[in-house]
């Protein structure tokens, strides 16, 4: 069995400072680790509190977090076992004199750390991004119980949870996590994007591409990403124009959803349109270098991509009923298509790769909308004044230490 890896910042101070525990079900570049890692570094910047984190499986994020936190990484499997709260219980116990004051839990998958962490006390705030139709009501009541508060991304993410088991009163909150890197769009030439993207996949430097982003599973619809590529090949009389690009990976075995998508694609004559390049270290100059996104998911509670995809100005397709984006893309600052509806999707797409003008409204309002509705640090702040209501304390602001400091040495 895998021990227990302990790394990253220790608490240095002579005074003991506010302990605060983070849980992250795992450390890859994916949606939920990236949100508890920003919310991190927010209180790893703003607040004089002794940061933890406690993450069950690795991944490329590990080291991120290693840099704002002394990291305990489990390795163990996400499920109830002796192993798992004796570690957990450990990682309470390591200092005897100061108690976690409060941890934040990012996902359903992290309960069963959240579950030790409540029985030793420690109150716990959940960040509840999944959608139910994976979990049973059990897995619900556990979180029910283990939770101070559960914080919701998005209305219609509580609405199906509330409707899968009622929501014990005062117990929610709603919080829409922000845009990850508010500067997306400011570093990066869009030209040198444009061009780096195409360069790399060999394509016409006037090609027309089509984003789309996360996990090669059936969840996130490469499926659908395949299916809506091939129906737009059969509606314009250049089909080499328009190229579809994935940025992200998983599970490439036979038998593995990308293994069918691949025969479907080689079958339907359209495996030269679309293009699974894997995860990149750095995403943003796809974001800027694009030309549309497509969220083709079936289930996808309040994904951060599409917020970097509205800050780059790209008109945003999804499909209703599949989760929180049609949210994120209301009031005309999106393409919202019905579920599934591939001739709707390639129709709208092969219009604005004919002439990109007809969405230059769309891409003004996702622009201001994501800005104005989805700040990162709104979202992190307002978790920092939750986590002090629950923990009973206000946590030292680190202006306020630094100015205590310099009075001290200044007397």
């Amino acid at each position: 069995m895998p021990k227990l890896r302990i790394f990253g910042r220790t608490q240095t101070e002579d005074l003991p400072r506010p302990r605060v525990i983070f849980v992250s079900h795992e450390a890859t570049r994916t949606g939920a680790p990236k949100i508890v890692l920003n919310i991190l570094r927010h209180f790893y910047a703003s607040c004089d509190v002794d940061c933890e984190t406690i993450i069950h499986n690795d991944g490329h994020l590990l080291e991120e977090f290693s840099m704002l936190s002394q990291v305990h990484c489990l390795e163990l499997p996400r499920q109830r076992s002796s192993e798992l709260q004796k570690r957990v219980r450990g990682i309470v116990r390591k200092k005897r004199t100061i108690a976690p004051c409060v941890a934040i839990s990012n996902s359903m998958e992290s309960r069963f750390v959240s579950a030790t962490l409540n029985g030793m006390g420690v109150p716990v705030i959940t960040l509840l991004h999944e959608l139910p139709c994976s979990y049973n009501v059990g897995d619900y009541q556990m979180v029910y119980d283990q939770s101070e508060k559960i914080v919701f991304p998005v209305q219609c993410v509580r609405e199906s949870t509330h409707k899968k088991l009622p929501i014990p009163f005062g117990k929610d909150l709603v919080l829409p996590q922000g845009l990850l890197n508010s500067r997306i769009a400011e570093t990066i030439d869009t030209e040198a994007a444009r061009k780096q993207i195409r360069t790399e996949l060999g394509l016409p430097l006037d090609s027309f591409v089509v984003l789309g982003c996360g996990t090669l599973d059936m969840r996130k619809g490469i499926d659908h990403f395949a299916n809506i590529a091939k129906c737009v090949a059969q509606k314009t009389a250049h089909p080499g124009k328009i190229h579809f690009v994935w940025v992200g990976d998983g599970p490439r075995w036979p038998h593995s959803t990308f293994h069918y998508v691949q025969i479907d694609l080689r079958l339907g004559q359209t495996a030269s349109n679309v293009h699974f390049i894997g995860e990149r270290e750095h995403v943003d100059s796809y974001f800027v270098g694009s030309d549309m996104f497509l969220l083709p998911s079936r289930v996808d509670p309040f994904p951060c991509v599409i917020h970097e995809a509205m800050a780059t100005r790209l008109p945003v397709m999804a499909f209703d009923n599949s989760g929180g984006a049609a949210d994120a893309i209301d009031d005309g600052a999106g393409f919202i298509v019905p579920y599934g509806d591939y001739s709707l999707a390639s129709s709208l797409i092969c219009a604005v790769a004919n002439n990109p003008g007809l969405a230059d409204g769309i891409r003004d309002k996702a622009l201001a909308r994501v800005h104005e509705k989805y700040s990162f640090e709104t979202y992190a702040e307002n978790l920092v004044i939750l986590a002090q209501s629950i923990a009973g304390t206000d946590f030292p602001r680190i202006s306020d230490t630094r100015i205590s400091s310099s009075q001290r040495k200044a007397a």
